[in-house]
């Protein structure tokens, strides 16, 4: 039995579908209960599938329509590894973090799909900016939480370790899995401001997901990245 999640292994075929035209860009896909049987998995396990490829830009639904496949979808490549959730704490640790804000807001759409909130809820939002020691920003942090769990955090009070990390002891649970996804994006006015940036510069945006061992998402950040003063190393070695 593969140790991955089923719903990953539902999610890489129905990826691979895509990316064999077998399901092309428009395409409204089978309904729930037909994927149900067809994989022979719940009906949960599609929806955790389906809600990945969605959160991957795959997939979209419409309200009354279902789920389809989003156009230019077959044209995207993307690149997957694992790792560990010691990187974070590390890169916490070597970085300077300025606390900016912490508000209740209602979040982006992005973020409310992810947090599975209802619309108008609002949920704590802890602003910040990172760098280098004695160094420029580099990072806007805008990390999402639930309020049961961030009405007991304090950002103004991270010092050298990651909020997932206060969020795990105030709360009494453990993050177990961490999603990450960068793209490439242009830098909107406000954002150009903090990062010292032109307006619409590029620069590199990560949406990490954290979920605990039932699947909860617990929290999300949104961070966007000068790549002029920071840069993504990844090194692979052989089993």
């Amino acid at each position: 039995m593969s140790e991955r999640p089923l719903y990953r292994v539902v999610a890489e075929q129905i990826e691979a579908r895509v990316a064999e035209d077998r399901f092309g860009p428009g395409t409204l896909l089978p309904a729930e209960a037909v994927l149900e049987q067809e994989f022979n998995v719940s009906r949960i396990t599609i929806r955790q599938a389906l809600g990945l490829l969605k959160r991957r830009g795959i997939l979209a639904s419409r309200s009354g329509l279902g789920t389809f496949v989003r156009p230019g979808a077959t044209g995207r490549s993307a690149m997957r590894f694992t790792g560990s959730l010691r990187e974070i704490v590390y890169y916490a640790a070597a970085t300077r973090y300025t606390p900016v804000a912490r508000e209740l807001v209602v979040p982006p759409a992005e973020v409310a799909e992810f947090l599975e909130t209802q619309p108008g809820e609002k949920v704590f939002c802890f602003s910040g900016k990172r760098g280098w020691p004695s160094r420029d920003d580099f990072c806007l942090e805008q990390i999402y939480v639930p309020q049961l769990y961030g009405q007991r955090l304090n950002n103004s009070r991270l010092g050298k370790s990651p909020l997932f990390v206060q969020l795990e002891e105030r709360n009494k649970v453990k993050i177990t899995e961490v999603e990450q996804v960068i793209t490439a994006v242009t830098a909107r006015a406000t954002l150009a401001r903090t990062l010292k940036v032109k307006e619409r510069a590029a620069v590199l945006k990560a949406i990490r997901v954290y979920r605990l061992l039932d699947r909860r998402v617990a929290e999300v950040s949104v961070s966007h990245y000068d790549p002029v003063k920071f840069n993504y190393t990844m090194s692979l070695f052989l089993e």
